[in-house]
C-alpha cells in the first residue's frame, strides 16, 4: 500500500519507509524459507523466533512476497526469491495429508491445526505457479498448483461436512476422522472464497463456481439477519446462537471476491493488470499507473 501511494504521490519516502521490513528479513532468510512469526529487534542483531504460521500473523507476509513482485512488474526479483524458498519449504516441511480421505492441508507449528486464514495460500499458491520465471509447466510450478488445487479442495470441505454448510475457525486433523472442528465459530472470514475467485478466475474451472455458491447460499441462510450479517458461534449446529457482529472483512473481501467469483464482465486481471492487497482491494501494477495522479498528499 506504501509503495502504491509512493508511486501516485511522487513521494518515493513512504516506499522507503515500508521496504526496510522486507529488506531487514531478506538478510535473515531461513534456510528452509519459512520464518517464525516473531522478531525481537530490542538487541543487534535482530533475531526470529516463536512458530512457523502460515495462519493468523504470518499469512499476509508470505502473500506479499508474491504480491510486491508482481506489483512491481516482475522487475524486483529479491521478492520472488523469498517467496519461492518459503514454498519451497512450506512443500517439504508443513505440507501434510489427512487419513484416510488424504486430505491436503498445512501444518502449524508442531500441531495437526490449520486456520480458515491459511485457506487463502490454495490461491495463492496457484498465482504463484501461473507467473512463475521457470514457467507453468516446470516442475517447480506445477507442485505449486497441484498442492494449491488440493489446499482449496480441503478448505471447502471444512464448509460442506458441516451441519451448517459453513466453514469453522480452526479444524484439527486427526487420524481416522480426517479432521474436526476445533474452534467452531465462523466469523464471516473470506479466505476460502479468495482462493475460488482466484483458482476460477486462473483456471476457468466451473467447479470453483459451484463451490462458492454452495458457500454463499449457506452463508446468506445461517448468516444474514435483516440489514446485516452475523457471527455463528457453532458450524456444528444448525441452530446455534448468533451474534451482533459483521467483521469489517466481510464486506471488503468476503462479499467481493464472491461477487467477482460470479461477475462474467470484470475487468479485474490478476495475470497482467491487478494485484489484491491482503483486504482485497485490487490495485493496478505500478508500472500501469500514470505517476503523481495525487497531487495533494
Amino acid at each position: 500500500e506504501f509503495r502504491y501511494l509512493a508511486h501516485v504521490s511522487g513521494k518515493p519516502e513512504y516506499a522507503e519507509k515500508a521496504d526496510v521490513v522486507f529488506n531487514t528479513l531478506y538478510k535473515m532468510r531461513p534456510a528452509n524459507g519459512l520464518y517464525p512469526i516473531m522478531l525481537s529487534n530490542q538487541r543487534k542483531p535482530a533475531r526470529l523466533s516463536g512458530k512457523v504460521a502460515f495462519g493468523a500473523m504470518g499469512d499476509s507476509f508470505y502473500e506479499y512476497m508474491l504480491k510486491l513482485w508482481l506489483q512491481s512488474g516482475k522487475q524486483e526479483d529479491m521478492y520472488r526469491e523469498m517467496y519461492d524458498e518459503s514454498m519451497d519449504g512450506l512443500a517439504k516441511e508443513l505440507v501434510a495429508k489427512s487419513k484416510p480421505s488424504g486430505l491436503t492441508y498445512i501444518k502449524e507449528g508442531r500441531s495437526n491445526n490449520q486456520d480458515h486464514l491459511a485457506c487463502f495460500m490454495g490461491g495463492l499458491l496457484a498465482l504463484g505457479a501461473y507467473t512463475d520465471p521457470l514457467g507453468l509447466d516446470s516442475e517447480r510450478a506445477q507442485r505449486d498448483l497441484r498442492i494449491g488445487k488440493a489446499l482449496t479442495y480441503t478448505c471447502y470441505q471444512t464448509y460442506a461436512r458441516t451441519a451448517t454448510g459453513i466453514g469453522p475457525e480452526i479444524v484439527s486433523f486427526t487420524d481416522g476422522y480426517d479432521f474436526s472442528a476445533k474452534s467452531k465459530y465462523y466469523i464471516l472470514r473470506p479466505e476460502t472464497v479468495e482462493s475460488l475467485f482466484i483458482l476460477h478466475s486462473l483456471t476457468g474451472d466451473p467447479v470453483y463456481r459451484e463451490w462458492g455458491w454452495e458457500i454463499f447460499l449457506a452463508i446468506k441462510h445461517y448468516c444474514e439477519k435483516g440489514v446485516a450479517f452475523a457471527t455463528i458461534h457453532d458450524v456444528t449446529d444448525g441452530s446455534g446462537p448468533t451474534e451482533d457482529k459483521m467483521e469489517s472483512f466481510f464486506l471488503a473481501e468476503t462479499l467481493k471476491y464472491l461477487y467477482l467469483l460470479f461477475d462474467p464482465d470484470t475487468d479485474v486481471d490478476i495475470l497482467n493488470k491487478h494485484v489484491f492487497n491482503t483486504e482485497a482491494h485490487p490495485m493496478k501494477m505500478l508500472h500501469l499507473i500514470k505517476k503523481k495522479l495525487v497531487e495533494y498528499i
